[in-house]
């Protein structure tokens, strides 16, 4: 099975085709860009096409260190399709420019389609342009990295949170965050003419008005702006979302204002443009062990294993007996690399019809090949949960298989330390101990106080045993499930 890889379908017309000429035009761009105190990690750039809006995006792109980033985190309006409250990523394992192939990050993508409120849709990636139109800045200047892209589009206040909540965690001190979005919209087809007079300034005056909140991170500025405007400002929403995100009291820098106006003086009709630059102070990236990287997984792994799973737990419906690998036809010798390596793993079982949980075992220390530890717990969630009953074979045909594929357990200074969203973590006192993956607490929308109190719950302790005298480790997961 080959990897899915998004094309794209916008070359040779928003920018050019050949792979050349697209490297020296983005190139020519970022050259006169201004150096900053510290390297830009939160960017606002625009998505028109280059001979439009390239100069402007070369100028927040020249901001980033590109030596310092191994992931970005893209948040794109949706032009084409009516999305509400919803977040959309792509389902294919790439996405290519004439430059190459940018690799996604599968292993996060997984675990926030866990979350109902962001879903999968190629077709949805394959038509926007506020996406495609930055991947050539992005190589251009990173070199090797992993990409998210995340394309929304109308958001309450309320989905404007969720979003930010399950995506902070994520920002680490190596990764990128890149709000897409051009600025006002000036013309009767845009439905927007406000300024009968001195168009030009007062547009311009608005737009740097909206760019001033956005750089004080003023959300309620930024939004009362919009409301009494109406700017038709088409990344309002990402641009919201990223300011959640952002720590408090940091500041951007405005890098460039432009119109596509500015060369033939036409202001009945024009598109702005701002760049916008940050650099905030985001939490150290967690440290992966040598041989333990679970990035590692391809698709073609995280399938086989899945099958593995399955056919572990047919073969002792059948038998009675637990499975060997020559009893499944797995030469071991064969395998790749990755799923050779010493590695924890949980196998969960669900029913489809309603999502409850059939049984869930796993371990924690990486002892032995993750896809010996695959093999054994799935058979241990189906028959030996004390939970539940064994499994049956009715019940088998309606249960759906979840991996999560797990880095060693760290211990931790204090419960402070655990990021919700990102790690798993187990607590111990008193001799008792319990431990939750890291789907757990988003699942059930709990915070971390209210992740602890179940936590020390299901180890048998009371609810507030967590506060004095427990210890703590924390790991990462990459999820993956039928």
């Amino acid at each position: 099975m080959s990897a899915a890889v998004l094309t794209s379908t916008i070359a040779g017309s928003w920018y050019p085709g050949d792979p050349a000429k697209l490297a020296a035009i983005v190139d020519s761009y970022l050259k006169p860009c201004p150096k900053q105190e510290k390297p830009c990690n939160v960017l606002v750039a625009p998505h028109a096409g280059y001979a439009y809006s390239g100069p402007t995006a070369g100028y927040a792109y020249g901001t980033v260190d590109g030596k310092s980033i191994r992931r970005v985190i893209l948040l794109a309006p949706s032009h084409r399709y009516a999305i509400r409250d919803l977040a959309v990523v792509p389902m294919a394992d790439a996405v290519s420019t004439p430059l190459g192939t940018i690799p996604l990050e599968t292993g996060l993508r997984d675990a926030l389609l866990d979350s109902p409120f962001f879903r999968g849709d190629d077709g949805v990636h394959r038509a926007e342009h506020s996406t495609q139109i930055q991947y050539p800045f992005l190589q251009r200047v990173l070199g090797e990295f992993k990409l998210l892209p995340v394309i929304v589009g109308q958001l309450s206040a309320t989905a404007a949170d969720r979003l930010a909540e399950m995506l902070k965690p994520h920002l680490t001190n190596d990764t990128l965050l890149v709000v897409s979005s051009d600025f006002i919209h000036y013309g009767a087809d845009f439905d927007y003419e406000p300024f009968p007079e001195d168009t030009e300034a007062k547009t311009r005056a608005l737009n740097l008005d909206a760019a001033d909140a956005i750089c004080k991170r003023d959300i309620q500025r930024f939004e009362r702006l919009m409301n009494e405007t109406g700017a038709t400002i088409c990344g309002r929403e990402p641009i919201r979302a990223a300011m959640r995100m952002l720590p408090e009291g940091v500041t951007g820098t405005m890098l460039r204002y432009a119109t596509s106006a500015d060369g033939d003086r036409n202001f009945s009709r024009f598109v702005c443009y701002c760049s916008i630059g940050f650099h905030a102070d985001f939490p150290a990236a967690p440290e992966t062990p040598a041989g333990t990287d679970s990035s590692e997984l391809t698709a073609e792994d995280k399938q086989f294993l899945l099958d593995l799973a399955r056919r572990a737990i047919q073969y002792a419906l059948n038998t009675r007996m637990i499975p060997t690998a020559d009893a499944l036809g797995v030469n071991p010798n064969t395998l790749p690399h990755a799923m050779k390596l010493n590695m924890g793993a949980f196998v969960t079982l669900s029913m489809k019809s309603n999502h409850r949980l059939r049984g869930c075992i796993g371990e924690i220390e990486p002892r032995r090949p993750l896809w010996k530890a695959v093999l054994g717990r799935a058979v241990d969630a189906a028959f030996r949960d004390p939970r539940f009953l064994p499994l049956t074979q009715e019940e088998f045909r309606e249960v759906e298989l979840e991996i999560s594929a797990l880095t060693p357990a760290v211990p931790v200074d204090s419960w402070r330390d655990i990021v919700i969203g990102r790690h798993g973590m187990t607590l111990s006192k008193f001799g008792r101990s319990a431990v939750f993956l890291p789907q757990v607490a988003p699942e059930q929308g709990w915070g971390i106080e209210e992740t602890l109190t179940h936590l020390a719950m299901k180890a048998g302790l009371p609810p507030d045993a967590w506060r004095e005298g427990a210890t703590f480790t924390v790991f990462e997961a990459v999820v993956f499930h039928e």
